[in-house]
């Protein structure tokens, strides 16, 4: 399993949880509805605007999003943010966005 399945799995926990439908979470953080369903099946990951908005609406905090129920190793993990990061060799803004929320959490 991948992390964003796995972060798009907790998301969907959560807005359930919520009694939120995709489309009442897509209308709160201002949204396509589609943005919500790709995020839950693992499609995408919510830039860090809609990752703040995510955890204001639902009431939780980031690390909620973050823990996962699976057996990826160390290792597995970090060679998938890697990966992940490695999409934004080009996009300073958004390095420097994910820099700060690291930073925010560690």
């Amino acid at each position: 399993m991948n992390l964003k399945k796995s972060f798009g799995k907790n998301l969907q926990k959560y807005r359930k949880y919520r009694g939120l439908t995709q489309e009442r979470l897509a209308e709160l953080i201002g949204v396509d509805v589609t943005s919500i369903s790709s995020i839950e099946t693992g499609k995408y990951f919510p830039s860090a605007d809609n990752l703040s908005k995510l955890v204001e609406v639902l009431q939780i905090q980031y690390s909620d999003l973050f823990e996962f129920d699976s057996d990826l190793s160390n290792e597995e993990i970090i060679e998938d943010i890697i990966t992940m990061l490695s999409s934004f060799k080009t996009d300073k803004k958004r390095l420097c966005a994910v820099r700060n929320f690291v930073k925010s959490i560690i």
